[in-house]
């Protein structure tokens, strides 16, 4: 090992918000109001008045789209490094042909054909009805 110190890592830069930061100042007062420039006709003697500074109007940001779909929910899924490799392989060379162009669209499709072929095994191709919760005996 040398006798090199390691260099201090910069922290991590916070993104800038031009109007947020504008907003602040006006709001905690930091900021000076522009004032018009002197034009040379006018004795120096004749200050304009002080420009109480006028708080900037908040800007309502728009509520953000929301990507997921209506009625879903999330599930965390555990896959071995095989399967995964597999799926993603399939995925890519099967994609020209099944339109499927996500994992999570294929995981979604590959539940929907399984649950399909279990119902129509084993339930007459009716879906089954949800597991009773909470049975107290």
């Amino acid at each position: 090992m040398s006798g090199i110190p390691e260099p201090a890592r910069p922290a991590p830069r916070r993104s800038r918000n031009t109007f947020e930061q504008a907003a602040q100042s006006m709001r905690t007062g930091d900021a000076t109001p522009a004032t018009p420039a002197t034009p040379a006709a006018q004795p120096a003697a004749v200050e304009p008045a002080p420009v109480a500074p006028r708080p900037a109007p908040v800007a309502q940001q728009p509520e953000p789209q929301k990507k997921r779909k209506a009625a879903t929910t999330d599930i965390l899924l555990s896959l071995s490094e095989d399967l995964k490799k597999r799926m993603v392989a399939t995925l890519e060379h099967t994609r020209p042909r099944t339109g499927i162009t996500s994992q999570q669209q294929f995981i979604r499709t590959a539940i929907d054909q399984l649950c399909k072929r279990l119902e129509s095994e084993f339930n007459n191709g009716e879906a089954f009805p949800p597991p009773v919760e909470n049975v107290n005996l």
